[in-house]
């Protein structure tokens, strides 16, 4: 019956034109959301990048002895004896 009444009055055109209109701000609006979020994540990795370039410098021989261990166990001794 309601669909009858729509048909009759036209509200049901305007409601089926709306749509794609609604769905295009609403993908605009979360492709501007995501955007942001991708600079966040790059200025965040930029600083731990820095950061990490930083802490080369002061840590050398604990990096020597972690690069050590992930190749395995036999070499973790001779890093630790050279």
């Amino acid at each position: 019956m309601s669909s009858m009444l729509s048909w009759i009055t036209g509200n049901g055109a305007q409601k089926r034109k709306a749509a794609p209109k609604d769905a295009i701000v609403a993908l605009r609006a979360h492709l501007e959301m995501l955007q942001k979020r991708e600079l966040h994540l790059q200025n965040q990795m930029a600083e731990q990048e820095a950061i990490a370039k930083r802490n080369i410098n002061s840590n050398k021989n604990g990096i020597c002895i972690h690069m050590a261990s992930l190749r395995g166990p036999t070499q973790l001794l001779s890093a630790k004896v050279s």
